[in-house]
């Protein structure tokens, strides 16, 4: 697969979907490392160097790479435009404006698994991880919940296109896709035209009512939601599936949260150093610059590998190893900079929310016999294809 010479890696042949820590492992076996379209920086000080200098390192040339017809706000820009978007944005993502939406986030995961502790067992992937962040964000944006469902087919569709990105055939299903995402594409549009103008509690009403230079255009504001879906729903689905994973393949750890629910925080922490929402983060050089003793050409890509990063032994003692009393854990999941996640703090609220009522209705659980998760790959990004959990009373200590 690779060699210490060549410094080349093939992303499609790594173990990824059977063993990510095996992956990530062979992916840090040199700093800077050429991969299919450009290179690969997998050490913490590097990814450092990208992602806190974009005015070299831009994402917006990386993200016009994908022909999106619409602004993914404020993904897709790069400063001075992507100040005003985020200073726009910041207030709407705070902990002062998410935390207080707890209560009713909780109740919907409780709806969610009370059902699920009766029967036994169930695909946590499917029944819990792909529908509860949608339902967020159906409730940050003031739509109906029953409207669920028509989402996660026009999000699967729309994440469908972006992984298909760069194909030059177009076959049915890339056509179906397209289809769905020309819905919602106008359902937002019909949307947003509702909403402008109109007083009302939710992200997306208090956005429409800005003023001044602060105001956001009908296409900003289909781009923002647009992003909202591609980043926010898939990301927290697949952390939340890994994370649940981690727990049954380690009872102990578990235990730790069922026995002291205080140290949930901690958890979701260690487990987001495991598994970032989004591993990859590309940029493409908007000059030539000098990168661990490279100098690369304007124009080359460059992807910023967060979960090999954060395995760095210099800033995470023992980095393989699931540890929920490490106290300061620095990792860098929601990236670094002024693209740093905008909505780090929801989906920790999220997280946080998910294993605290899953945990105090299903404290003893584990991986179906039988079945074995398995990460979808190669893709743009990282997930469980399912997660099969039985809990039958039988107790793992």
């Amino acid at each position: 697969m690779t060699s210490e010479a060549s410094r080349v890696i093939n992303t499609d042949n790594l173990p990824m979907a059977q063993d990510r820590d095996g992956s990530w492992r062979i992916m840090r076996q040199h700093p800077v490392v050429e991969v299919e379209g450009g290179l690969a920086v997998t050490h913490r000080d590097l990814v450092e160097t990208v992602l806190k200098q974009p005015s070299i390192f831009s994402s917006k040339q990386a993200f016009d790479v994908l022909g999106s017809p619409i602004p993914l706000v404020p993904l897709a820009f790069d400063p001075p435009e992507q100040s005003r978007y985020r200073r726009i944005l910041q207030p709407f993502f705070s902990p002062r404006v998410i935390n207080p939406r707890d209560p009713e986030l909780r109740r919907q995961v409780i709806d969610l698994i009370e059902p699920i502790a009766r029967r036994g067992g169930c695909d946590f992937v499917a029944e819990i991880g792909a529908v509860f962040p949608v339902q967020v964000f159906l409730t940050l944006f003031g739509l109906p919940l029953d409207m669920r469902d028509q989402f996660v087919e026009w999000k699967d569709a729309v994440l469908g296109l972006t992984s298909a990105a760069g194909e030059t055939s177009v076959d049915a299903a890339s056509q179906e896709g397209m289809q769905k995402a020309a819905e919602l594409f106008m359902y937002l549009t019909d949307l947003i035209r509702q909403r402008r103008g109109r007083p009302g509690e939710d992200v997306l009403s208090r956005l429409l009512a800005l003023t001044g230079e602060d105001a956001l255009s009908d296409e900003e504001a289909i781009g923002l939601c647009f992003l909202f879906i591609l980043a926010g729903l898939d990301t927290v689905m697949d952390a939340l599936g890994f994370g649940m994973q981690r727990l049954a393949e380690n009872p102990g750890q578990r235990r730790l949260i069922v026995d002291g629910p205080g140290l949930i925080p901690a958890a979701t922490e260690e487990l987001l150093r495991l598994d970032p929402p989004a591993p990859f983060l590309p940029r493409v050089t908007s000059e030539e610059t000098e990168l661990g003793g490279r100098v690369l050409p304007a124009g080359t890509r460059v992807t910023a590998y967060l979960a090999a990063a954060n395995r760095d032994q210099d800033r995470h003692h023992d980095p393989y190893t699931l540890d929920f009393h490490r106290g300061m854990n620095p990792h860098i999941s929601f990236g670094m900079g002024v693209h740093r996640c905008l909505g780090s703090h929801l989906a920790r609220l999220e997280m946080h929310i998910v294993y605290q009522e899953w945990h105090a209705r299903i404290p003893e659980y584990h991986i179906t016999p039988g079945t074995t998760p398995r990460v979808r790959w190669p893709r743009g990004t990282t997930g469980l294809d399912s997660l099969h959990l039985t809990f039958d009373g039988r107790d793992d200590r």
